[in-house]
């Protein structure tokens, strides 16, 4: 998801993935799915069958863990501030990198094959910094966009 807004010194834009679920609603499916496999497990080892249990702890704690993974990473974020001079690029990890605009191309990568994302990735001479590799398909070709609108200086490995 994109969002752009003006500043007294230039563009700023946060990109942060698509969340189809807030951490409320993410424990509330977890609870619902461990109560749910417990009730079978626990009515199969009243029927006699008790070494379904471990199974089906270790069925919760990883489908506990896969939601918790996948819930932490939908809130991370990239905040990309273009001024006259400068790129700026923050992220949720409290890193920051600073481009001169002048030195600064931004380049995609578009996977010949079409298996995987394009990636569109900040390089000067001696650095490169992969923005938004947590977007989708249309939010990366509406960055492209917007960031050519601003008149940042795009590559491509694909002319044809």
């Amino acid at each position: 998801m994109l969002e752009t807004s003006t500043s007294e010194h230039g563009v700023i834009i946060r990109l942060q993935p698509n969340r189809s679920a807030t951490w409320a609603q993410t424990k509330f499916l977890m609870w619902s799915f461990a109560i749910f496999v417990s009730s079978i497990a626990t009515a199969w080892a009243f029927v006699g069958a008790w070494v379904v249990l471990p199974f089906a702890g270790a069925e919760v704690l990883a489908l506990i863990l896969i939601m918790y993974l996948v819930s932490r990473a939908t809130y991370q974020w990239q905040l990309i501030e273009l001024t006259d001079k400068q790129i700026k690029i923050e992220n949720s990890k409290r890193a920051a990198v600073t481009f001169l605009r002048s030195a600064t191309h931004l380049y995609f990568y578009e996977d010949v094959s079409h298996v995987r994302l394009p990636r569109l990735v900040f390089k000067t001479t001696s650095h490169m910094y992969e923005i938004g590799d947590f977007l989708n398909e249309t939010d990366k070709a509406e960055l492209l966009k917007l960031l050519q609108s601003h008149g940042v200086i795009v590559c491509k490995n694909k002319w044809w």
